[in-house]
C-alpha cells in the first residue's frame, strides 16, 4: 500500500465537530504550534519567587539608553519594574499626610488610622506608613507597620481609615503614637466596564464636578446653614456633597450656605467632621436619569475583566 502525507493544518478546531474540521486538531494537551507543526510545551519555570498583588492590566517593555532591559507591569494596585530579576514598587505617592495617629481594640487586627486633614481615600486603596510611633500599650510593634503597605478596609470618615494588623492588639487604646501616611495613588478597581446612555450611573447618582472645599465646622444631621472654608466658586443655589450626604441650599453669604435642605434626592441626614470634602452636585445626575452619548462611566461587574 502506498503511503499517503497527511497534510494537518496548524491550530486546535474546537468550533466544528470532530467529522467537520476535517484536516485540522481538535483536541491537546500542552502543545503550541511552531513553524505550522505541533510540539510538545517544555513546561513553565517561575521568573522570580515574589507575587504581583492585583491584577496586571498592561504591561510595557523598554530599553534604557545604557541597553538595560526593563519590564513596567501596571496592576489595579501598584504600578512594578521589573529589572534584572527583581520588581521595584514605582506607584506614585499622591499626598503624604503626617502627624497621624492610630487607635487599636483589645484582641483585634483591626488599626484606625487619623490623618491630620482629609485623606481622599477610598476601600481598597493602598497606604505606606513611615516614621512610625506607637501609642503605649498596644502591645503591637513598630516593625510591623514601619515602611509596610496596607490596603485600606474600611473608610469611617474623611479623616479616619482601617486597616488590618498582622498581630491582634492586646488592649484598646483610643488614639496616640504618631506616623506619615503615605497615600498610593489610585489606580482604578480590580473589574470594569462603561457604557452609554441610560442607567450607566452608579446606584444612588452620580456626582461630576471638581469644585471642592472642606467644610468649616463639624455638622449634626439638622444644621440647615453650612460654612465652608471657601464658597468662592460655589453658585449662589444649589446642591453639595458632603460625604454620601446630598444638601440642597437656597443662598449664599461668603462662604455660609442657608437655606439647607438636609438628605436632599435620596440621600440621608448624617454628622460630619471639621474639615469634610465638600463638592459642588449642583448637576448631580441620579440613577436611571438619561445620560448623554459623551459620559463614560466605570463600574464593577463580576465575573469579567475588561
Amino acid at each position: 500500500m502506498a503511503l499517503i502525507t497527511l497534510d494537518f493544518l496548524p491550530g486546535i478546531d474546537k468550533q466544528d465537530t470532530t467529522k467537520g474540521a476535517e484536516r485540522r486538531f481538535v483536541d491537546s494537551n500542552n502543545v503550541r504550534f511552531r513553524y505550522g507543526l505541533p510540539e510538545k510545551v517544555g513546561g513553565w519555570s517561575s521568573l522570580l519567587p515574589d507575587k504581583i498583588v492585583g491584577v496586571v492590566r498592561a504591561q510595557h517593555p523598554f530599553t534604557d539608553l545604557d541597553g538595560n532591559r526593563y519590564v513596567a507591569l501596571g496592576t489595579d494596585k501598584f504600578l512594578l519594574l521589573y529589572f534584572e530579576g527583581q520588581l521595584f514598587d514605582i506607584t506614585p505617592i499622591r499626598s503624604s499626610l503626617t502627624s497621624s495617629t492610630m487607635a487599636t481594640t483589645n484582641a483585634s487586627t483591626t488599626v484606625t488610622i487619623t490623618t491630620s486633614s482629609a485623606h481622599g481615600a477610598s476601600t481598597g486603596d493602598i497606604v505606606q506608613l513611615d516614621a512610625v510611633t506607637l501609642p503605649g500599650g498596644t502591645g503591637l510593634s513598630a516593625s510591623n507597620f514601619e515602611d509596610k503597605k496596607f490596603e485600606i478596609t474600611s473608610v469611617p470618615s474623611t479623616t479616619t481609615f482601617t486597616i488590618t494588623s498582622s498581630e491582634a492588639a492586646t488592649a484598646t487604646v483610643s488614639t496616640g503614637g504618631s506616623m506619615t501616611c503615605k497615600m498610593y495613588e489610585v489606580v482604578g478597581p480590580q473589574e470594569q466596564t462603561y457604557g452609554y446612555g441610560w442607567g450607566v450611573g452608579n446606584w444612588g447618582g452620580t456626582v461630576d464636578s471638581a469644585t471642592t472645599t472642606t467644610v468649616n465646622e463639624a455638622l449634626d444631621a439638622t444644621e440647615t446653614t453650612i460654612t465652608l472654608t471657601d464658597a468662592s466658586a460655589f453658585p449662589t443655589s444649589g446642591t453639595i456633597q458632603v460625604d454620601s450626604e446630598l444638601i440642597t441650599y437656597t443662598g449664599k453669604s461668603t462662604n455660609d450656605l442657608t437655606g439647607c435642605t438636609r438628605g436632599a434626592l435620596g440621600s440621608t441626614a448624617a454628622t460630619h467632621d471639621n474639615g469634610a470634602t465638600a463638592t459642588d452636585a449642583s448637576d448631580f445626575n441620579g440613577w436611571g436619569v438619561a445620560r448623554g452619548a459623551s459620559l463614560v462611566t466605570w463600574g464593577r461587574l463580576s465575573g469579567h475583566n475588561c
